[in-house]
This record gives structure tokens, C-alpha cells and sequence, in this order.
């Protein structure tokens, strides 16, 4: 099962937003466009582009409110609508999938020449996590609120407090708020490295170098820390560096794209 990664944000986009989202992801992929969302009767055209000597006529489909997959009542005379707009290919981009009757007629339409790429919702959950910042904040405009587990969500590994008798994972969207990570010199000057819930460790992050969680979200602001970190190299527990990949490695799963701002 793939990851529901931004799948929440997508569907509160409108259909219009949906068009010029959809304009931007096909440019971050390499097309040319040449011709763009517009506002009214858009005669059976959303967007042409092209792409490798091939021009694309492209269908936006976006079902935010009932979130079905579109059918072929909502894709008619396809083959016709290219040929009248000039173009030899044709490109789904649906927010949800397309019904087996709907892939049916695309295999058609490859059979008979035309190339055909289809773009649905987990094919854009994949795309999102690679495209630059400043694109994707027209549409998310929150970095820091967003939850990106960006492994599969079976395969997703909690990260949890390690106060005694305390089970909560730190990685939530609830419970980020509320976490850090820090340093702590046991009573025979041995340093560890702790993380958790800052009402469960805060009294034990007794050395001066502590994060709260949301703040190494940032790819930055964790490049920073680990620079401290590697400064330290003497005194370490036993359990110091798997403890430190434990951290880096469930990071990873929250970790807010480079470029989506910076931490404050």
C-alpha cells in the first residue's frame, strides 16, 4: 500500500487549481507547454504539450468530492478531441485512477498509433516528493504542517519516546510539536543521546546541544545539528551511534523537501 503522502492536500485543491498543479508537474517532468489552463469552455482541451517531438493533448480530471475513478462517460470521443487540437498523443492526469473500461480505450488508442501516458494519484504522490520547493509551496503552503512518511506505510517505523513506561511515537503529526532530542551526561560524564517527549526528557537534556523535532524536519537544520554531533568524539555511550540511527533513519520519513523554507 502506498503512501498517503500529501494525498490529504490534494483533494482540497479546486478543479481550476488542479489544472495549473497539474501544468507545473508536467513541466517538472521535461514537457513544453504550449498551451496552458484557461478559464471557460475549454473545448474537450485542458493543456497541450510536448515532449520528445510528441504533442499531447492532456485531459485534467479531478475528483476531490466524490473521489471516484473517471470513467469513460467523463472521457468521450478521445481520439477525436487529438486529432482535432493537433496533436499525437494524449495525457491522463486524474487525481484518483481510471475505471478498467477508461484503460481499455487508452490501450485502444496506443494500439492505434497514438502515444498515451497516464498519470494518476500514486503516480503524482511519487512525483511531489522531487519537486522543488518553491513550486510545490504555491499549493502547500505550510511545509511544516505536513506529515511526509515517505516510505511505504507498511513498512513505516516508529520513533518512540525512550522514558521509561512512555510508548508514544514522537514521529505523529500530534506529537511532533511536543518532542526533541538532546544529549545527556550521566553522572560518570558518559554522553548519550536521547529523544522523546519534552515533558518525559527534558530535565535529562542536560548538555547544551538539544533539537526539538519539527526542527530537524529540516534538511538543514539537521545537516547543522550532525556537524555538532560529529565534533564530539570522546566520552560517547556504548549505544550512542545506534541510537543516532535510529534518529537519522526515522527523520527520514518526516523530512521536510530542501528549499521549503527554513526552520525560525
Amino acid at each position: 500500500m502506498k503512501s498517503l503522502i500529501y494525498q490529504e492536500y490534494i483533494y482540497s485543491l479546486s478543479s481550476k487549481e488542479w489544472e495549473w498543479f497539474a501544468q507545473d508537474v508536467l513541466s517538472c517532468l521535461g514537457y513544453m507547454i504550449h498551451i496552458g489552463p484557461s478559464e471557460g469552455v475549454d473545448d474537450g482541451l485542458d493543456m497541450v504539450v510536448e515532449l520528445d517531438s510528441v504533442k499531447y493533448l492532456v485531459s485534467c480530471k479531478h475528483n476531490y468530492e466524490s473521489r471516484k475513478n473517471v470513467g469513460v462517460n467523463k472521457e468521450i470521443n478521445i481520439r477525436d478531441r487529438i486529432q482535432q487540437h493537433a496533436c499525437n498523443g494524449f495525457i491522463a492526469f486524474y487525481s484518483t485512477s481510471a475505471t478498467t473500461g477508461l484503460k481499455r480505450n487508452l490501450s485502444s488508442l496506443k494500439k492505434n498509433g497514438f502515444t498515451v501516458v497516464e498519470i494518476y494519484l500514486d503516480n503524482i504522490l511519487d512525483i511531489i516528493p522531487e519537486m522543488p520547493g518553491f513550486i510545490l509551496q504555491k499549493y502547500f503552503s505550510r511545509p511544516q504542517e505536513l506529515h511526509h512518511h515517505l516510505l511505504q506505510e507498511t513498512k513505516y517505523k516508529p520513533l518512540i519516546c525512550m522514558a521509561e513506561g512512555c510508548e508514544k511515537d514522537i514521529l505523529t503529526k500530534e506529537n511532533i510539536p511536543y518532542s526533541m532530542a538532546g544529549f545527556h551526561v550521566d553522572d560518570n560524564d558518559i554522553i548519550n543521546l536521547i529523544y522523546g517527549c519534552k515533558c518525559c526528557i527534558g530535565d535529562y537534556a542536560n548538555y547544551p546541544y538539544w533539537v526539538e523535532i519539527s526542527q530537524i524536519q529540516y534538511i538543514e537544520q539537521m545537516l547543522k545539528w550532525r556537524c555538532i554531533l560529529d565534533e564530539i568524539e570522546i566520552n560517547l555511550s556504548t549505544d550512542f551511534y545506534q541510537h543516532w540511527a535510529y534518529l537519522q533513519e526515522a527523520m527520514l520519513q518526516i523530512q521536510i523537501p530542501q528549499g521549503w523554507g527554513r526552520w525560525i
